[in-house]
């Protein structure tokens, strides 16, 4: 028993010591390595070879002269690393060097073996703090060559080669706090995004390329994403399936389709876009202080077909701050010329109410109160045919309504070409002269319509002949939109009316009033309603006062009539008046109005002493 116990202690102590061994191996060869790695590889890898391949790749990969100062750094641990300092890329003649990127620096790992061969491959590439200038110049072409075998892989390159550039790996690239410059010189633009960081996923050239990056354009955060399955027949012109999306505050929208990046570009598939009102969305891509939110939002949802000079929208969803249409838009851009917008939309309901807000900016807070600022309308060229099965302005409500709007040059016009109000037939126009800088007309004709809702929305009060028939207005001024006032308004208003009623007007306990030959106010015979046959008036407005050339009321057995002034900025009224009997052997009732609407004083002219 005792030599039993005696041979299972001394087998339990060697395997101790075994363990003991081991460990003792691994530590050295742990230091073995870490001194390997540390000391003896860069003995064998010479960092003037490294520095050299990886400016020739780099000018490779972007077509572009890439220059490196100074020696890399080289760390093995835990993986091999290389790491450039003060990165530059160059383009344009030697002679004359265009900067068209830099980076404080550039770290991607390499293939060890193939470093200790001399000839290192690089992948998992990141860039801090780089700078990427892209400019449009006046001919159209941009600063940046076509990116070597990136972009002749596909169709220029032979088997052997092609091969190769397919399976170079490339890895995953990190970007941190990078600025991208855009300079258009066609449109005298400039644009520049800050703090880009994120990251691309492009594990080899042929492999499928995802990206993820986010920014800081015009003091808003932006983020954009990039996928696409086949990115080398997109960087060669040809097309490639493509999904991105970007998203800020002002703007954001997704794409799916197929698209490449050819000299001139091409695109189409799905979009979804939702941005704040255009001039939101305009002010914000100028650069200046995006305005609130509460002007109002456009989301669109259409198939897209877009190249070089032209955008088209087929099978068209579109919501304007709560008002959806359906339709068709083709958008155009042409050097030196503004945008041009043509298309159908058809709206179930439209609120006009909100639309202003929608389409025009307004002035900052020291100008006039909610004065619009009409310079806006110069940067586009529209023309727009609209309908609508109901169209809402305050409390009107219009329906089945054709129109159309038109901005080109110096012309801004709003025509409605039919529509139906308070049972009636609408039709107008606003037109403004050089796009409202020198004013603008409004013209407008509602017929055979029961006028008594027309004037309930104008808020109108006091005695108004109310009946059915027609309201025919032509207006114009000459003073900027911005700032016109009532008193530069000129024109002429017509309203006809049948088979109706002068409300809050007794005609008898008028004429009885009167002919007491004392003043009294019109309230005092407003208990009550006159009825009459036809009602035609005609005013004539210019500086701030209404003339009233013609106010005829033929009720039965009698004529009211009334003529003169209204100065309609302060409300005061001037008018002479008088009640004819259809019996010509019986003399008129004249009589004279002053005060103010409605609340008018009448002065039967017995009361007003004759000159002496």
């Amino acid at each position: 028993m005792k030599q039993h116990v005696d041979t299972a202690s001394s087998k339990a102590g060697f395997r101790r010591l075994l363990l003991t061994r081991a460990l003792a191996w691994l530590l050295v060869s742990a230091l073995v390595l870490v001194m390997l790695f540390k000391v003896a590889l860069p003995l064998f890898i010479s960092t003037a070879s490294v520095k050299l391949n990886m400016e020739r790749a780099l000018s490779s990969w972007t077509g572009a002269r890439a220059a490196i100062a100074g020696n890399p750094d080289i760390s093995f641990w835990p993986h091999p690393v290389l790491t450039l300092h003060s990165v530059t890329f160059e383009g344009g003649d030697t002679a004359s060097p265009e900067l068209l990127a830099k980076a404080e620096s550039i770290a991607a790992g390499f293939d060890l073996l193939a470093a200790l061969r001399g000839t290192p491959v690089f992948y998992d590439f990141r860039l801090l703090n780089p700078v990427l200038k892209i400019e449009r110049r006046t001919d159209g072409s941009l600063n940046w060559r076509r990116a070597g075998w990136m972009a002749d892989a596909i169709g220029h390159a032979s088997s052997t080669t092609l091969s190769s550039a397919r399976n170079t790996p490339i890895g995953d690239i990190e970007i941190e706090n990078g600025t991208l410059e855009l300079t258009d010189r066609i449109t005298a633009s400039t644009h520049r995004v800050t703090n880009v960081s994120g990251s691309i996923q492009w594990p080899a050239p042929a492999a499928r390329i995802s990206a993820g990056l986010s920014a800081r354009m015009n003091g808003e955060r932006v983020e954009w994403s990039f996928v696409c399955d086949e990115p080398m027949m997109l960087l060669s012109g040809q097309n490639s399936a493509i999904q991105t999306s970007f998203t800020a505050a002002p703007l954001s929208f997704s794409f799916d389709g197929t698209g490449n990046a050819s000299t001139h570009p091409f695109a189409s598939g799905q979009l979804q876009l939702t941005a704040a009102s255009l001039p939101t969305l305009m002010s914000w891509y100028g650069g200046a202080r995006p305005l609130p939110p509460s002007t109002g939002t456009t989301s669109i949802d259409t198939s897209m077909t877009v190249s070089a000079e032209m955008l088209k929208m087929d099978n068209l969803s579109l919501a304007l701050n709560g008002s959806s249409a359906t339709g068709v838009l083709d958008v155009a851009w042409r050097e030196q010329h503004s945008p041009r917008i043509d298309g159908t939309l058809a709206f179930e309901r439209l609120d006009l109410t909100s639309l202003p807000a929608l389409l025009l900016p307004m002035q900052p807070a020291s100008a006039a109160s909610g004065t619009p600022d009409m310079s806006f309308l110069r940067r586009i060229n529209l023309d727009l045919r609209l309908s609508a099965q109901e169209a809402s302005y305050g409390t009107a409500t219009l329906t089945d309504i054709a129109a159309g709007v038109i901005i080109n040059n110096d012309r801004a016009s709003l025509d409605i070409g039919d529509g139906t109000y308070s049972d009636g037939s609408l039709s107008g126009r606003i037109d403004l002269a050089k796009h409202g800088a020198n004013g603008g007309q409004l013209q407008f004709s509602l017929k055979n319509a029961n006028l008594a809702p027309v004037v309930a929305g104008l808020g109108l009060q006091g005695s108004l002949p109310l009946g059915r028939g027609v309201v025919s207005v032509d207006l114009a001024t000459t003073e900027p939109l911005s700032v016109r006032t009532m008193n530069s308004v000129s024109g002429e208003i017509r309203y006809s009316a049948i088979d109706g009623a002068l409300t809050n007007f007794n005609g008898p306990e008028f004429e009885r009033l009167a002919a007491q030959g004392s003043f009294f106010n019109i309230s005092q015979a407003g208990d009550g309603s006159f009825d009459f046959a036809t009602a035609d008036i005609i005013a004539k407005l210019h500086g701030g006062v209404a003339e009233l050339t013609k106010a005829d009321i033929r009720g039965e057995g009698r004529t009211l009539s009334l003529a003169g002034f209204i100065p309609y900025r302060s409300g005061s009224l001037a008018l002479a008046g008088a009640v004819r009997p259809d019996d010509t052997a019986i003399p008129p009732l004249r009589f004279f109005v002053g005060g103010s609407w409605p609340n008018a004083i009448i002065s039967p002219l017995t009361t007003i002493p004759a000159r002496q």
